[in-house]
């Protein structure tokens, strides 16, 4: 019984541990994950060439950035309950991505849930009804190459192997 209940508290504590603190769904119930983390913004590029775009996102980003791919137009939807927060479905899972209307580029870390980019269309175009943006296309920067694995995931094997050995013991235990 006392090792049941230590099973129980251990996976407790590392299902809470490793869970994102907040995520937004889409009306249809997908989850994009939460906010990622915004790096910098301009409006004063040149142009919107795939040679200019990186060259300034990896100054901003502080490495060496490869272009993963450009999605024109990008296209978003709004999330549940909420009227600024928009979220795409990103391409190419990347670890870090640019978003361009007609005047700005803004540069994220692709952070929470890789499939998806989510922002608040309030802090970066805050004259933007939803409705109303048009935003130009979407860059995607370094692919599949450095996207990290997920906590909770590395949590859910740790947990699955403990358990695996307790009950292990327990066959081992009832043979002998």
């Amino acid at each position: 019984m006392y090792i049941k209940n230590a099973l129980a508290s251990i996976v407790l504590a590392l299902g809470l541990a490793s869970s994102p603190a907040y995520s937004y769904v889409l009306t249809d119930g997908t989850d994009v994950g939460g906010l990622d983390t915004f790096i910098a913004e301009t409006t004063t590029l040149a142009n919107s060439s795939e040679a200019v775009e990186t060259a300034w996102a990896s100054g901003e980003a502080g490495t060496t950035l490869t272009f993963s791919g450009k999605t024109d137009p990008a296209e978003f939807q709004v999330v549940q309950g909420e009227t600024s927060i928009i979220a795409f479905l990103l391409k190419f899972n990347p670890t870090y991505f640019l978003v361009k209307d007609a005047q700005k580029h803004v540069l994220f870390k692709n952070e929470i849930e890789i499939d998806w980019g989510v922002f608040n269309l309030a802090t970066y175009f805050p004259s933007k009804d939803p409705s109303e943006l048009e935003l130009s296309h979407l860059t995607e920067f370094n692919g599949n190459g450095d996207v990290p694995v997920s906590e909770p995931a590395t949590a859910l094997l740790l947990a699955i192997g403990i358990f695996g050995l307790v009950a292990n013991r327990k066959r081992v235990k009832k043979s002998v």
